[in-house]
Parts: C-alpha cells; sequence; structure tokens
C-alpha cells in the first residue's frame, strides 16, 4: 500500500481498504440514515487528509467537527469551541482567508439559522470559484439537503446554483467536495448525478433507495456494472452501522462494500447518550494559525469591481504570455498547413488523370447496364416457369443460369446474356452453351436480341 493513501477502513476480507490522495479534488455523495455512521466516516476522511498535509473546510451545521482539533492542528471558527467567532456575512472573506493560508479549518453552524447558512454558504463557494488557488482544497458539507434540495424554494436557489457550480466545476480549480446527507431523495438530483463517487451507509426509505438507482443509471454505463445494481440497491437497508458500499465507477473503477475505522479523534455524538456525562475533551493548540487567519480576516474585502478588474488584467497577462509561447507553434502550423495544401494539389491532378483514362471504360458499362435495365420480359410470354424447369436441370448449370436470365429479362443481347450469366462473349464456352440450347430449339432471335421460343 501506498504511503500515499487515505486509509479510510477495512474490506470484508478484513485488508485494508484505502483511496488515492487525489480524492481531494473528486466529489462524492457520501450518504446515510442517521446513526448509520456518515459523519464517523466523513471525519475519518477528514483525519487522513489532515495526516497527510491535504487542507479541507467543513461547513458544519451539526456541530461535531470540532472534535478533529482534540488530535489535529486546525482553525474552528464559529460555535462553543470556535477559536474565532463566526460572522455571517463573511463567507466571502471566510473564503479568502482560507486560500491565502495553508490551514484546514471547521465552520461551525450549528447555533446559526438555515437561512444564514444557506447565505454564508453560497457567499464561500461564489467566491471560491473566483479566486484561483494555488493549491487544492477539500470542501465538506454537512446537512447537504439544506443547501441543495431537490424542489428549491426562494433563496435555496442561489445556494444550489452556487454548490452546483461548485461540484460540476471546482476540480478545474483545485477543489473537490462530499456533500453529506441522510438520505438520498431529499437531494437535488442533478448535483447528486455529478458527483463521481458514492459512499452508501445504510438507508431504509423506498424513495432513497430510488433516488440511488438513478444515481446508477446516470453514471454507470457498463453492463458489468449495472448487474451490480440490483445487489447495491437491495442491501441499503440490512447495513451495520459503519458498513459502506463505496462506488467509484469512472475513477477507481471500485465497487467494494467497507467498515470505516473508528475515528482518532473525539466524537461528540458519542458522549450524547442519555445517562453518559460529557467529557473533558483536551485541544490540540493553534494560536499561531489563529492569530494570522485573523489578520486576513480584518482586510477589507475586495469589491467585485477590483476582483473583475483583477481577472481581466489576470487574463490579459496569460493571454500575451500564451501568445509568446505559441508563435513558433503558429508558424510550424501554418508550414504544415502549406505542405497539405500542395499535397492535396498533387492527388486533385492524379486523380484527374485517372478519370481521363477510365472514362470510356465507365462510359461503356453504364450504357450496357442501361440497356439492361430496360429490357423487361414479353407480357405474359413465359409466364409458365413450370415449362422450363425441366429443362434448367436437363442442360446443366450454364445453359441453365442463360434461360432464368433469359426468362427475368425476355430479350437479350449476345453480350448481355453472357454479363448476366458471368460467361464471356467471345469464349468458346459461351459459343458451346448458346449451341445447346439451339439444338434443342430453345432459342430464337429478334433482330439483333435472342429470347426463349413458345413451347
Amino acid at each position: 500500500m501506498s504511503e500515499k493513501e487515505l486509509v479510510i477502513g477495512k474490506l470484508q476480507s478484513g485488508r485494508n481498504f484505502s483511496v488515492p490522495v487525489d480524492y481531494q479534488v473528486h466529489t462524492t455523495a457520501l450518504i446515510g440514515i442517521r446513526g448509520s455512521g456518515k459523519t464517523v466516516a466523513a471525519t475519518v476522511l477528514a483525519e487522513e487528509m489532515l495526516e497527510h498535509g491535504l487542507p479541507f473546510v467543513a461547513i458544519d451545521p451539526v456541530g461535531v467537527w470540532w472534535g478533529l482539533r482534540s488530535a489535529y492542528q486546525l482553525v474552528i471558527v464559529g460555535g462553543e469551541h470556535g477559536d474565532l467567532p463566526l460572522e455571517k456575512d463573511s463567507g466571502a472573506r471566510m473564503a479568502e482567508a482560507i486560500l491565502e493560508h495553508n490551514v484546514p479549518c471547521v465552520i461551525d453552524m450549528s447555533g446559526e439559522s438555515k437561512t444564514t447558512v444557506r447565505k454564508f454558504v453560497t457567499d464561500f463557494c461564489d467566491r471560491l470559484m473566483e479566486l484561483n488557488p494555488t493549491g487544492t482544497r477539500h470542501i465538506f458539507l454537512e446537512e447537504a439537503p439544506e443547501l441543495v434540495p431537490q424542489r428549491p424554494l426562494g433563496e435555496q436557489k442561489r445556494s444550489l446554483a452556487a454548490v452546483d457550480r461548485l461540484v460540476r466545476l471546482g476540480r478545474n480549480k483545485g477543489y473537490g467536495c462530499t456533500i453529506i446527507s441522510q438520505r438520498f431523495a431529499t437531494i437535488n438530483k442533478d448535483v447528486l448525478t455529478q458527483c463521481e463517487n458514492l459512499i452508501a451507509l445504510r438507508c431504509i426509505g423506498k424513495h432513497d433507495r430510488d433516488a440511488a438507482a438513478d444515481w446508477i443509471a446516470e453514471v454507470v454505463h457498463d453492463t458489468e456494472s449495472e448487474k451490480k445494481a440490483e445487489k447495491f440497491v437491495k442491501s441499503l437497508t440490512g447495513l451495520e452501522n459503519g458498513d459502506a458500499w463505496f462506488w467509484s465507477p469512472q475513477w477507481l473503477k471500485e465497487f467494494v462494500q467497507i467498515h470505516f475505522r473508528m475515528r482518532k479523534s473525539h466524537h461528540p455524538g458519542e458522549t450524547r447518550s442519555v445517562g453518559q456525562s460529557a467529557q473533558q475533551v483536551q485541544m490540540v493548540a493553534v494560536q499561531d494559525f489563529v492569530d494570522s487567519f485573523k489578520r486576513t480576516l480584518k482586510r477589507p474585502l475586495q469589491s467585485h469591481d477590483e476582483r473583475t478588474f483583477k481577472g481581466i488584467r489576470e487574463t490579459v497577462k496569460i493571454t500575451q504570455a500564451a501568445n509568446a509561447d505559441y508563435s513558433e507553434e503558429i508558424a510550424k502550423l501554418r508550414e504544415d498547413n502549406n505542405r497539405l495544401s500542395a499535397e492535396v494539389s498533387k492527388l486533385r491532378s492524379v486523380i484527374g488523370a485517372l478519370r481521363t483514362h477510365l472514362e470510356p471504360d465507365f462510359r461503356t458499362l453504364q450504357a450496357l447496364f442501361s440497356d439492361l435495365n430496360a429490357a423487361t420480359p414479353s407480357n405474359g410470354l413465359h409466364a409458365d416457369r413450370e415449362i422450363w424447369e425441366p429443362w434448367k436441370q436437363k442442360l446443366g448449370k450454364r445453359p441453365g443460369m442463360m434461360i432464368e436470365a433469359l426468362l427475368q429479362r425476355g430479350e437479350l443481347t449476345r453480350t448481355q446474356l453472357a454479363t448476366l450469366t458471368e460467361q464471356s462473349p467471345n469464349s468458346g464456352g459461351y459459343a458451346n452453351n448458346l449451341s445447346v440450347l439451339n439444338r434443342n430449339g430453345l432459342l430464337e432471335r429478334n433482330g439483333d436480341k435472342l429470347r426463349l421460343r413458345k413451347i
């Protein structure tokens, strides 16, 4: 197993299961009902990223991701355990600060309204897509149906558009995304089917199983994987806590059932059982990160016009550099184009010469087959084929073919009859076959054409 892999659990055989660190820039839908282990699965992925120095952002309306700080260095914004307070309108500024500092971050929004969460995520995602990051980053989105509902209303349409754009186009800028939900059916279908990978824990409802089947129909196209779909959908209701299907039909081409490992960091959800007291958790110090983060957040956010002009200037610089780099390639392409034009001209000359040479033969064949098409049987003259079938059998293959041709066409010239029966009109064999028909009194002439005699 490569050191550059995220070890997230074990296969049913007991062997470790891992995904490449490139997971950071891929998109995944992580689905499972409450209590099935979906947040544990998501935070296990985050722990692996932390251990490999891969930055991420987790938007956490649930309030459980802060437990990662018991074992790892990261900044928490908002919530009871926040290193920094959350400013409700700071989504765009937070995106700038997170990209400037190579530090993982949890944005705890558990105390905020759904409207505030949607606005923050909309501004955050929109600004991420405006910026040009120097590195890669993964975004975890908990409670995804609040952001990308199947039937969006009001401001939900803005959050849907922002997240959809991140999922579809984020990889071009180095972003990956994991959308997390309790149910398949409540996530917008267009967003769900844009996800390259699926991690499915226990799901019970029929509508959710139907939505899972829709994902399969959109994303999976080979016959072998389609055969797995029925097994996959039927098994969702019986999965144990922590058990999941990992399906990556295009990227990793994996379809396996795994059991996620336990979290290495504190899991706040474990202390929320009745009769169990809360644990005191020692948090890892990150004051240096926090101080640097604060300074960035205090800077005024660039205006839309400033961002636009900056983008235009960067585009102009890139275009100028590209023109300089490609000038030599353009000159080469022009040279190749001139050479190909000369070769095409030569080919046209050869084709013209061939046409001149073959024209007489073509005209001769054209006239011959025109005559053949014009030849039609005499009305009713040879309608009774039973008379001729014994002669065809008696006289053999070639004379029989000649009888058949005259039955079909009525009258034919010597050359036409030879052509239709696959014989040379000047050959001795053809002359002998004609003699056979004449000796038996089967032929008569009508000008320059031959026809069968009435019997």
